[in-house]
């Protein structure tokens, strides 16, 4: 089952284009990890950085947590972290009509 990765990063101010640009590197490393389908970067007032990744599995999700390139980050983005950042994993809430393959929302 595909799952959604929705990561909220509240950065300290001045941090914000170094973050920016780490990001952005980091984004063409997930783009490629098998199994990563989709990624967007966003960012708000705070300030605080999100990302929004798709992922053909959990599994595929968790091989890539478990990635040197995941510890190399993360331990870069530690020093910028002004709280604790959160992450969830989430599913759609719709079925798909199996005859013409198109969503359908609850």
């Amino acid at each position: 089952m595909k799952v959604w990765r929705w990561v909220e990063m509240p950065v300290v101010s001045g941090s914000e284009e170094e973050v920016r640009r780490a990001l952005l590197r980091q984004a063409s490393v997930v783009r490629a990890f098998p199994g990563c389908l989709f990624l967007r970067l966003f960012c708000a007032e705070g300030p605080t950085f999100y990302s929004l990744s798709l992922w053909e599995s959990v599994e595929a999700l968790e091989e890539y947590r478990r990635s040197e390139a995941f510890r190399q980050f993360w331990k870069q983005m530690r020093l910028h972290f002004r709280g604790a950042p959160r992450a969830v994993n989430l599913t759609r809430v719709e079925e798909e009509d199996e005859q013409s393959g198109e969503s359908a929302y609850l």
